[in-house]
């Protein structure tokens, strides 16, 4: 994979990370959200991405693109700042619920024909966007998250987009 395929699925995944589990207008725990992201991005700074933008406060939540960056010094400051990003693992939206999946999945498909199968993996829900012509940052995308909320499965969600 190019830098711009590694670059462009980081700050997909880091965008709908930031995202998920977030939702309405920023107001108390929001804000919280909101200044966790800041401590990420300064975090990502302080370990070899000194150009990481701040975080974007959007309609659904937050949003935040990752600039070029070789996969090794991602991965690195993806570690050391593990404990500060928001929806991580150590802080994230929780445990998946297993029984969700199907149904949120299937909502997504009412409003996104071509969306895939997701794969859960811990308390990971993945999935792989590639040769779907979805956009995670469309608003066909954010609306169809919107309408899909209710069955939202938990945990944290990653999208790729490997084209």
């Amino acid at each position: 994979m190019t830098n711009t395929r590694r670059t462009r699925t980081a700050a997909a995944l880091l965008c709908v990370t930031l995202l998920s589990g977030c939702g309405g207008v920023l107001g108390g725990a929001d804000e919280d959200k909101f200044q966790q992201a800041m401590d990420y991005a300064k975090c990502l700074r302080e370990n070899g991405i000194p150009n990481v933008p701040d975080p974007v406060r959007e309609d659904r939540g937050l949003s935040q693109e990752l600039p070029k960056v070789d996969d090794a010094v991602l991965r690195k400051a993806q570690e050391a700042c593990r404990d500060k990003q928001p929806q991580g693992e150590d802080d994230g939206g929780g445990t998946v619920d297993p029984a969700k999946v199907t149904a949120w999945t299937t909502c997504m498909r009412g409003k996104l024909p071509k969306f895939p199968d997701p794969e859960v993996e811990g308390d990971t829900i993945k999935i792989v966007l590639t040769g779907t012509g979805i956009e995670p940052d469309s608003a066909p995308f954010k609306d169809a998250r919107e309408a899909c909320d209710s069955q939202d499965p938990g945990g944290n969600t990653h999208f790729e987009d490997l084209d």
